[in-house]
């Protein structure tokens, strides 16, 4: 087995996002890293990154197909991660959700083929298993919502990019890992995340919303254990052309147990208001990770109580008064 990566030119879509910003931490001592961004999400503003002289920062929109193929020269391996993502950012940007993750990663895909980059990793989600996944493997069928139905287009956007890569795989000379997270969070989230959101919320002592009767379940995984399982699938062999579950099955929890937990870690006054959920909602979604296990070598570290810690502490650090 390799030790790691070295010497590579990495391109990140996607590169000033939450994830982006810590895979560039973990990369940038021993390669170049060249990030391809819009900064719709910037991460990197809490960072020391764009000083760093192994980090080149373009902003490019992965639907511009020409500046995409320009941008990639010479590159080894293209992570693509930019994604319109979060459940009321599709709701509300549905038309635009399907061209940037369906037509954003064709554009992705032949960018990279036309400057011959080995290796191409495709960022899907574990929406793609439907509104119940219980120890779900890479294997078990997927499941759609409904036409019409707005929240399922994020899923029908990720699976129909996950066929147009793996296709690319077996039609052109490139190496395509997909990569399916399940509810990643950690310092630097930005967006829609939960636990960003309850952290925030708590540590202003605002209301705190729970959909439902909040007893939907969720396993969460911390960002330094997602990235470890992502760098390896980078560089390993056994990773070439195979889909992976990535998260942590031991720390699962209520969405309501989850809001609890962090009142009282926070030690908030504020109110826990349940509301009833505007659409369709994910039930359970808990990952079979043997797979990532077995062949990225991947052990997830970090539990619940610590990764909270981590979080709460750097919302308190950053972006709270």
């Amino acid at each position: 087995m390799a030790n790691g990566i070295t010497n590579k030119r990495l391109f990140i879509t996607g590169g000033a996002g939450f994830i982006g910003s810590h895979l560039v931490e973990k990369l940038i001592e021993h390669n170049e890293v060249i990030i391809y961004d819009n900064f719709c999400r910037n991460a990197l503003q809490y960072t020391e990154l764009a000083k760093n002289p192994n980090v080149k920062i373009i902003e490019g929109d992965v639907l511009d197909q020409q500046k995409l193929k320009w941008e990639m020269k010479n590159v080894d391996i293209c992570i693509h991660a930019a994604a319109i993502a979060g459940i009321y950012s599709v709701v509300k940007n549905s038309t635009l959700t399907m061209k940037v993750n369906f037509i954003g990663t064709y554009n992705a895909l032949e960018a990279a083929v036309k400057n011959n980059v080995k290796r191409f990793i495709d960022f899907s989600t574990s929406e793609v298993y439907g509104p119940f996944i219980f120890r779900g493997k890479e294997t078990d069928a997927t499941t759609l919502g409904p036409v019409g139905e707005r929240r399922w287009v994020y899923a029908v956007s990720k699976l129909a990019g996950e066929h147009f890569a793996h296709t690319y795989a077996e039609d052109y000379d490139i190496e395509i890992i997909t990569i399916r997270p399940f509810n990643i969070y950690g310092p630097r989230q930005i967006g829609e995340g939960a636990i960003q959101q309850m952290v925030r919320r708590a540590l202003r002592n605002e209301d705190i919303i729970v959909y439902n009767d909040g007893t939907q379940i969720r396993a969460w995984c911390y960002i330094s254990d997602f990235i470890e399982a992502l760098y390896n699938a980078l560089y390993l062999e056994e990773a070439k052309n195979q889909l992976f579950n990535i998260g942590n099955p031991q720390t699962t929890i209520t969405v309501l147990g989850l809001a609890q937990k962090i009142m009282q870690m926070t030690q908030s006054t504020a109110n826990i208001i349940f509301k009833v959920h505007p659409g369709p909602e994910v039930e359970m979604r808990v990952p079979d990770i043997s797979k990532a296990c077995s062949l990225l070598h991947f052990t997830p570290k970090i539990n619940l109580e610590d990764g909270l810690k981590s979080t709460i502490e750097w919302y308190k650090s950053f972006l709270v008064a």
